[in-house]
Order: structure tokens, then sequence, then C-alpha cells
């Protein structure tokens, strides 16, 4: 398309196939799916790849400390030292209706290859809150400072389940999403569906869903992928195969690879 920017790559080839090159940057996208899909390893990936070009990429981790995500992915042998990490994990650990304190918008990340193995532990004196006006405080400030090129939050769910109340979920997500389209920064957010999931109500803020699917059949866990959205572009409408392999995901993309749409 005329005066469109080009596209970066995801970090997974044949996904760019299916995307018709990749995304258009600077814009949120979801990738959604069921729980062990392989949504971390490929949003993991889609970082690693701008690191290879030299951009400044962002991983918010809420669902897991950040040392298991170090720990995950030492199999895959990447390069991930100047990936920058960000603990946005709240203490879910003390129930009792004392005040806690919220997430400091002057946290640091810190480099994949200062994370220490240990995990981080709850202190003894005080619980620490993330909600989602702190979180995006934050990550304003860092992107003004740091001028991140890449961002993933990892995940969507999690915020939704320790750091929204349930009557404010629906705007707060509407907001969270119009920030990471104003920050001009290529965004991909996790979101846990169940097997059989409806569109996630983030898949229709932002500009594109890439849809991961799990089935377990007789020869074992089976993996299919879809781009479900993607405004501004055309894309591959065909659900393909992908892999889990020791280079991390791979789409078995291509003219004979595609299968039933229905999945």
């Amino acid at each position: 398309m005329n005066g469109m920017p080009a596209k970066i790559h995801t970090g997974v080839p044949g996904l760019d196939k299916m995307l018709h090159g990749g995304l258009v940057p600077a814009r949120p996208y979801i990738l959604s799916g069921p729980p062990g899909a392989g949504k971390t390893i490929m949003s993991v990936q889609f970082l690693r790849e701008g690191l290879e070009g030299g951009e400044r990429c962002l991983y918010v981790a809420l669902e897991e400390p950040p040392n298991e995500l170090k720990l995950n992915m030492r199999p895959f042998r990447w390069n991930l030292d100047d990936m920058e990490v960000l603990d946005a994990n709240s203490d879910v650990r003390r129930f009792e209706p004392t005040p806690i304190l919220e997430i400091s918008t002057e946290e640091e990340p810190a480099r994949m290859r200062d994370l220490d193995d240990r995990i981080r532990k709850t202190p003894d004196f005080e619980s620490r809150e993330v909600t989602v006006h702190s979180l995006q405080q934050l990550l304003k400030n860092l992107f003004v400072k740091r001028q991140y090129q890449r961002v993933v939050i990892d995940s969507v769910t999690a915020l939704k389940y320790f750091c929204m109340r349930e009557f404010e979920e629906s705007l707060t997500t509407q907001s969270f999403m119009r920030f990471l389209t104003e920050a001009k920064v290529t965004s991909l957010l996790t979101v846990e569906l169940p097997e059989e999931g409806e569109a996630p109500p983030e898949a229709f803020l932002a500009r594109g869903e890439i849809r991961l699917h799990k089935f377990r059949d007789d020869t074992g866990i089976r993996r299919f992928i879809s781009v479900e959205k993607y405004k501004g572009s055309s894309h591959d409408d065909v659900v393909y195969p992908f892999d889990i392999t020791a280079t991390g995901a791979v789409v078995q993309s291509g003219p004979s690879k595609g299968v039933a749409a229905s999945l």
C-alpha cells in the first residue's frame, strides 16, 4: 500500500509469510491462545528479531518472575543478553486489607544478562501492587527515556486478573490499548484463551490478532496458527501447523501445508 511503512519481521519466518511480509510497525497486536500453546516463546522470538537488528526491546513480565523466563528460554540458546525485562508481577501472597505500595513509576528494567536465577521473594515488611494506571505511567516514563522499538506484555490476562477490578475491566483495557497505539511502539500482547475460545475483547482494540491453537490426538499435541485479524494489510486466511523445536516456534506455511480453517 502506498505510504505504508515497511513491515518488520516477527522472528518466525513462516508467520511473516502468513502476514505477507511481517507486521506494520508502531501498532499493538494480540497473540492469543490456550495455556502451553507457545505464546511466550513466540513473543520472545519477536523481541529477539528486534535485538538482532539493533533495536531496543522490552519484555514486561506480569505472569512469571523474570528469572523463570530466563531459565525457560535457556534451552533455545538465543542471545537475549540485551533484552530488557520489567518485573511487573504483583505480590499476591498477602491478604490482609492493609495499604500496599503501588509499583513505582521509577522502576527500572534489568537486562537479561543481569537477571539472577533466584526467584524474587515478597518482602516481609511490604507488598507491591501493580495497577493498570501505575503500569501505564511507568511504561510511559520508560518509553520516553529508552525509546523502545518493540515491547511484549505477557500477559494481558494476568493484568486483568491481578490489576483490574471487574467493573473497570473494559474501560481500563481500552485505555491501555489506546496508550500503546499512541506510544508508536510495536507491541505484542499475549492473551490466554480456552481451547475453543471466542475472540478476546482486546482483539477488537488491537490492529491484529494472531491466534495459536492446541489439540491433543493419538499422536500427541498438535499446534496450529491463524491470523484472525490484520488491519491495513492483506494476509493468509488459512490455518497452518507449527511446531516448538530446539530453535523455537517454526510455522509450516506453504501451498500444501494449510488445513481447514474451521479449526
